[in-house]
């Protein structure tokens, strides 16, 4: 069988290699790297995943000279094994795609959506998606939400299902759903970014960095007593012009961020405009987020 060529294939074939071999979820990054690199690629292996204490880096894929093999090296403070997981992910997707381009790539929560030129953009893009593929396979990710109420709680269970961060796996639900919704990541009562499903897209819900979050929505966070994990119902004009919507809202200690997940439960029967390029997730975060979030 030949190599796969792009990342979201490579990330379906070792998915179902993990679960053929009889392994469950989470797919544990750390255990197929040994595996894959050393039977695929026995020249040039991976030789070691360890951490390494550099401030504001989240990964590292590394050449090392002294063996001639290549090294991860991972935030090791990270207390959420969900961020640390999916890091691995994309450093192995550097490994398997990129490696040809570079010995030596340093990824960082905002670097990695945020370099400077084109062809960065677009391999730290192919590395988000093949840690998504790898992760979080389409079709098991559809079981798990088939026929239910889409709340953070199922998102939640999703999180742990896979050992991903919740930011992660709600974007994996909004690349896969037919339901209208949106995640908004803001700081300071500022958008830092959004990220709508694809009817969401195609009824112009999108929030460019730097609008400031509604107000309405701010006085209910600066409210005592508010639920988070909660959803509210908001009046159309809020979210969007022509739509009311369900606002749960998550606040992240971590990064002092709050996140929202916004759901609009009347677009479920729009009829679906002709058909347009629709980005991933992971590459539309690669063009337009700032300030990833990674927690749960």
């Amino acid at each position: 069988m030949s190599d796969p060529t792009t990342p979201s294939a490579w990330g379906i074939q070792l998915s179902k290699l993990w679960l053929e071999c009889g392994q469950n979820f989470p797919i544990k990054v750390k255990e197929i790297v040994d595996e894959v690199t050393n039977k695929k690629f026995p020249n040039d292996p991976i030789g070691v995943i360890k951490g390494h204490g550099i401030a504001g880096i989240d990964g590292v894929l590394a050449k090392r000279k002294s063996k001639g093999d290549w090294g991860i090296y991972y935030d090791d403070t990270v207390t959420v094994p969900g961020r640390t997981n999916f890091t691995l992910g994309h450093e192995l997707g550097h490994y398997l795609l990129h490696r040809t381009l570079s010995e030596n790539f340093k990824c960082g929560q905002n670097d990695v959506l945020n370099y400077g030129g084109v062809e960065s953009k677009k391999i730290e893009s192919e590395a988000n998606k093949f840690s998504s593929y790898l992760l979080m396979p389409a079709n098991d990710f559809r079981e798990q939400t088939k026929g239910q109420e889409v709340t953070l709680d199922l998102l939640g269970h999703c999180a742990d299902r896979y050992e991903t961060s919740f930011t992660a796996t709600t974007l994996k639900w909004l690349e896969l759903t037919d339901k209208a919704a949106l995640l908004v990541v803001a700081r300071d009562d500022f958008i830092c970014w959004s990220y709508p499903s694809k009817l969401a897209r195609r009824r112009g819900v999108y929030f460019p960095p730097g609008t400031p979050v509604p107000q309405s929505t701010l006085d209910r966070l600066n409210k005592t007593g508010i639920k988070h994990n909660q959803n509210y119902r908001v009046k159309k004009g809020i979210w969007h012009s022509e739509m009311e919507a369900n606002e749960a809202i998550i606040i992240s200690d971590h990064f002092d961020l709050s996140i929202f997940l916004i759901q609009f439960p009347l677009a479920k029967g729009i009829v679906e405009q002709e058909e347009e390029d629709i980005q991933d997730s992971f590459t539309f975060l690669s063009d337009r987020a700032k300030g990833l979030n990674w927690v749960k």
